[in-house]
């Protein structure tokens, strides 16, 4: 019997069935380590999943205990759900509309050319409205608190979630600064006469005077600012399809010169990488309409409206927009990368 079964299993295994090692197994020791190190401590399972809190202590020290963070993910959190279905659609259309659009993509046709700035933000523009239809999907069935950090720590690995809650929190404390002066430069542009810092201290105090009216206040906030972004972006489209073809006195029919001359693309492949961050950077913020399913007083409801509206938000605001900005602007124009109201 011995004959037939391997002695190196603690399961009786046919000596004609015995598995070849691993890469692994085959590794040196400093590679094996290394690739171990990524796997979940197998003494983990040695806590007890009866305690009520998510960090057990147990006779192997203190552990994650997954059942308990699941439950605890689950719950509302004690949010007000003050949301409305209104606040949520504007926060859907406006809230990656920032500078992005308004001051980055200058740059970014400097740097790429007109069709690099169109073929960037399509296809980042798909990539997102896939990742927006999933993001909707999850936050109607668990419209909880923590939205996908919460999530990842719930279907993923608690160490996902933590990784990805603090990646996100350290985002928007890198990009408030960044959009706090790009409005300063946008508001320069105009007037330059007062110092920059003058007006970084007023939207910092604007931002903090809606924080402290709670997220209604926040709700209401963005519903006006997001009204006022659609409504200068429909314009613009428009004064920009009128002197496209020659509305204006001083500059006749303009059309798709600036792509010919002096050309669509600009820096090669080069210029196209460069322009797929802007267009990245440029979407950031599309995500908080999952963020608001948690503080949405009927999110099955109100949400799936909202996410919908994210097709329309990249095909017009950014698609059309930026092509029109392609067609009335060559690449080589230095005002596109500094430049003041005349």
């Amino acid at each position: 019997m011995d004959d037939h079964w391997s002695k190196h299993s603690a399961s009786p295994t046919p000596t004609g069935y015995l598995m070849h090692p691993t890469f692994e197994e085959e590794a040196p020791a400093r590679v094996r380590r290394f690739l171990q190190g990524f796997r979940r401590d197998p003494q983990s399972e040695f806590y007890s999943r009866d305690h009520a809190d998510t960090i057990v202590r147990s006779n192997v020290g203190p552990y994650y205990d997954l059942r308990s963070a699941t439950v605890e993910n689950a719950q509302p959190g004690g949010l007000m759900r003050s949301l409305k279905g209104r606040h949520l659609q504007m926060i859907a259309i406006g809230g990656s509309v920032g500078a992005g659009l308004f001051v980055a993509s200058g740059k970014a046709l400097a740097v790429g050319g007109p069709a690099s700035l169109l073929l960037a933000f399509s296809v980042v523009g798909i990539m997102l409205f896939c990742t927006c239809q999933a993001l909707g999907e999850l936050a109607v069935v668990f419209p909880i608190a923590g939205s996908f950090s919460s999530w990842s720590t719930r279907f993923l690995d608690p160490s996902w979630g933590f990784a990805m809650g603090w990646n996100y929190a350290l985002q928007w404390l890198s990009v408030l600064p960044l959009e706090v002066i790009a409005a300063s430069l946008t508001i320069e542009y105009w007037n330059n006469s007062l110092p920059r810092s003058v007006f970084v201290t007023i939207f910092l105090a604007v931002i903090l005077t809606i924080n402290m009216f709670g997220v209604k206040g926040y709700g209401e906030a963005e519903y006006i600012f997001s009204m006022v972004k659609v409504i200068a972006i429909i314009g613009f489209i428009l004064l920009g399809i009128v002197m496209n073809l020659g509305g204006t006195p001083d500059r006749g029919y303009i059309g798709g010169e600036y792509w010919h001359k002096p050309g669509a693309f600009h820096n090669g492949f080069k210029g196209i990488c460069s322009v797929f961050t802007t267009a990245a950077f440029a979407f950031a913020g599309t995500e908080l309409v999952g963020l608001a399913a948690a503080e949405t007083a009927a999110p099955r409801k109100s949400l799936p409206t909202a996410i919908k509206q994210v097709f329309w938000r990249i095909t017009l605001f950014y698609v059309v927009a930026l092509t029109l900005v392609g067609l009335l602007v060559p690449y080589d124009s230095p005002r596109l990368l500094g430049g003041a109201s005349q």
